[in-house]
């Protein structure tokens, strides 16, 4: 099971997924169980979504940056997405509450640091692009999880990184 937070037109979800069939994952956001079954997975992956009382279609487009366009019953909305706990990084979701979101930016996935955006001592905000990490030839942008100062830049361009190296740390 994997743990995602999501952030959708100003407010913040926390949503599990298990997968329980080739194509079935069982999806539980804020307590609301559903069934989300994949008809087809391609640039537009279309998806049937039941809960106990309703049954729709969803589509889904995945963009650059944790960004992710989705249609419920034919209504546009651009979400969010990025994976929590372990193996996971920290990442920008404005409204969770009490939940402290740690300023430790790590690599998502193994690739190679093409571009350092920012300086020691910087100052930033929520969702500031910090690098950009080449990994299977698809450039993904990492943005700060929180504002604050750049305390440290743990990479330098060029570096080649694994999955969960820590990259840089906002305070």
């Amino acid at each position: 099971m994997r743990t995602y937070r999501i952030q959708l037109n100003e407010r913040a979800y926390t949503a599990s997924v298990e997968q329980t069939g080739e194509d079935v994952f069982k999806v539980t956001i804020d307590g609301e169980v559903f069934e989300s079954e994949s008809l087809r997975r391609d640039s537009i992956s279309t998806w049937l979504v039941r809960s106990t009382n309703d049954e729709i279609r969803a589509q889904t487009r995945v963009l650059p940056a944790d960004k992710v366009d989705v249609w419920l019953a034919g209504t546009p909305f651009q979400a969010s997405v990025q994976v929590v706990g372990t193996g996971g990084y920290a990442i920008p979701t404005p409204g969770i509450g009490e939940q402290r979101i740690s300023g430790d930016i790590r690599a998502p996935m193994p690739g190679r640091i093409t571009s350092i955006l920012i300086r020691e001592g910087e100052s930033v905000d929520l969702g500031t692009p910090l690098l950009i990490l080449e990994a299977m030839k698809m450039q993904n942008e990492l943005t700060s999880p929180t504002a604050g100062h750049v305390k440290s830049i743990h990479v330098q361009e060029g570096a080649t990184v694994k999955k969960d190296s820590l990259l840089i740390v906002v305070e």
